[in-house]
């Protein structure tokens, strides 16, 4: 529970020690930087980043509802309309993105979480990067 607002959060802890080579310091660094810019009901945001010795803490939305992957596991098959719905809301956010020069590249059941209204929260910018119109990516 977030102490100043009450709200509940997820809290996505980085140790340090553990983000030593340069390629793994521009993949946090790209996150933050992505999840500090977006703003859409659809993806995961950002409220905080705390920053201690030994540890990075991204303070971020709870999505109480778990992963899409588990949910669809546990349903057996997702009805039709739902399946709509949910598929929606996933366009919806990876427009936003895209409308922002910014792609995902990791995106997969495990990495949309599910609200308590069964809403779609992109999740796992850790891939993620930003492209200009004709450009390739890295």
């Amino acid at each position: 529970t977030h102490i100043l607002t009450g709200e509940r959060v997820a809290v996505k802890v980085l140790e340090k020690e553990r983000i030593a080579e340069v390629a793994d310091v521009e993949r946090v660094a790209r996150e933050v930087h992505i999840l500090k810019l977006i703003r859409h009901p659809h993806i995961v945001q950002l409220y905080e980043i705390i920053e201690t010795r030994r540890q990075l803490y991204l303070i971020m939305e709870y999505a109480s509802g778990g992963e899409l992957f588990d949910y669809i596991v546990a349903s057996g098959r997702v009805p039709e309309p739902e399946a709509c719905k949910l598929f929606q809301q996933i366009l919806a956010g990876v427009e936003k993105i895209h409308a922002m020069n910014i792609v995902h590249r990791d995106l997969k059941p495990e990495n949309l979480l599910l609200d308590e209204h069964r809403g779609v929260k992109i999740v796992d910018f850790g891939l993620s990067n930003t492209f200009r119109d004709g450009q390739l990516l890295k």
